[in-house]
């Protein structure tokens, strides 16, 4: 029996407004030569670009369609099982099924689409990055590749990068409100702030009570120094968001007004409100007087003591002040308070850490890790820990791993190659810690590691 001919079709609109070309060359008769040539000016497509792209005119709107003739049926098949795997969340199944599926047919920008938005759920931005370049190389009309591409540039802070992509998605999708409020933060972080105004605020006219939107303007207006405009949109993320994280950063936002400076030995605590001393410790936390953040959280604390969230920041500027035991007792309170925030155990691991208690460490660190923790200082401070506590194959494996989740890390190298040293991979280690004398960025390490190789070199 004959395959049945299948054709699968991906479209795009855009108006006509948001051309340059005319109107009048658009509506000519075109042979196939001339539509690719003004699909490749219209859509700025690279020259070697030589796929087809139709287009037909009506109502004001142009409207793109790319077509893949006769797919591959095993292609295909695995495509409908990665769609199930993903719809019961098993994305590691979906991933490779995907996966499979670019390979069974690498013309198919769906496969690639999808594969690209699993690697960025489960955060591996450059791979998503990848795959969704892919989708947009094969059909550069599949406008979703460039929200999702924008919002992984984004994550890895290219930022130009990430603007120049969502606004591309916004030409094909006027009416995407994730689209607006993400290149509204793109705006903002580039400084663009009227920009960026107008992306929340459009947001917000689709979704009147997207807590988000009104959070971006919130920043906005604060590094204006709009203080009246900023206490507006901060209380109104509250309203918005009233058990979320962003209800709480709101509310340690809001900037009270001083009748004086305020002074924690003359200010009676039981008539004041205690979001002013939060406010007022974490001013004196940002310009480092941190004396004076511990005593202001702490007054805070004895109002409100079961306020998770403070009792980290007191742990954060007990760290800053050379105090990790009671760094660590803060962060205890604070884990104990919500012990589903791995943020925490995070912390609590690196103040064991500078105590040298690495028993605790892994303790925290396993902790951390089993609620989502997985980036490059948590696995080396795993790592470092495992190898102070002479696990040392144990130790190579989280390093490595540590490396490969950030390149600078200069601490999970040093500690790699030590690693490597017990095992006797004297070649490996001298790589690595060669490639930390030469690192440009400065830190200690570097001097350890050139002690190191000296050493190394005498025996």
């Amino acid at each position: 029996m004959q395959e049945k001919n299948i054709q699968k079709t991906i479209s795009a609109t855009l108006d006509i407004s948001d051309i340059d070309e005319a109107i009048g060359q658009l509506q000519e008769p075109q042979d196939e030569e001339s539509k690719k040539s003004i699909v490749k000016n219209i859509l700025g497509l690279p020259d070697n670009f030589k796929d087809f792209i139709d287009f037909s005119i009506q109502d004001q709107k142009i409207k793109f369609q790319w077509y893949l003739n006769n797919p591959n049926i095993q292609a295909e098949n695995l495509h409908k099982q990665a769609i199930q795997f993903a719809r019961k969340g098993d994305l590691n199944n979906a991933l490779e099924y995907w996966d499979k599926a670019t390979k069974a047919n690498p013309f198919d920008p769906d496969y690639f689409f999808n594969l690209g938005v699993v690697y960025f759920e489960i955060k591996k931005y450059i791979e998503s990055i990848d795959a969704l370049t892919r989708t947009l190389a094969i059909c550069p009309i599949y406008y979703k590749a460039h929200l999702i591409l924008g919002s992984a540039y984004f994550k890895i802070r290219k930022f130009e990068n990430s603007k120049k992509h969502i606004e591309k998605s916004l030409k094909f999708n006027k009416n995407n409100m994730l689209a607006f409020l993400n290149l509204g933060a793109v705006y903002s972080i580039l400084k663009d702030y009227k920009n960026g105004i107008n992306m929340f605020e459009k947001a917000i006219a689709m979704s009147p009570r997207e807590a988000s939107a009104y959070m971006g303007l919130a920043k906005i207006y604060m590094m204006l120094e709009d203080t009246e405009k900023s206490n507006y949109y901060f209380k109104k993320v509250i309203e918005y968001d009233k058990k979320g994280n962003l209800a709480n950063y709101a509310k340690r936002s809001i900037i009270t007004p001083r009748k004086n400076k305020l002074d924690d030995d003359t200010i009676d605590v039981t008539s004041e409100n205690p979001e002013d001393y939060y406010s007022e410790g974490y001013r004196n936390y940002v310009i480092g007087d941190f004396e004076k953040s511990v005593k202001l959280y702490k007054k805070y604390l004895s109002l409100k003591p079961d306020d998770d969230y403070v009792w980290y920041a007191l742990g954060e500027v007990q760290l800053r002040s050379g105090k990790p035991e009671l760094a660590a007792d803060a962060f205890k309170k604070a884990a104990k308070l919500s012990p589903s925030k791995g943020l925490y155990f995070k912390e609590l691991a690196i103040a064991f850490d500078i105590t040298e208690k690495y028993d605790k460490v892994i303790a925290a660190i396993e902790k951390a890790r089993e609620l989502g923790k997985i980036d490059s200082i948590t696995l080396c401070l795993h790592g470092k820990a495992l190898y102070k506590t002479q696990k040392i194959n144990e130790a190579s494996g989280m390093l490595e791993e540590a490396i490969q989740k950030n390149k600078n890390n200069l601490l999970a190298k040093y500690y790699a190659a030590k690693s490597l040293i017990k095992n006797d991979e004297v070649d490996d280690a001298v790589w690595y810690l060669e490639e930390i004398v030469n690192s440009p960025i400065n830190s200690p390490i570097k001097q350890k590691s050139e002690s190191l190789l000296r050493n190394m070199k005498k025996v």
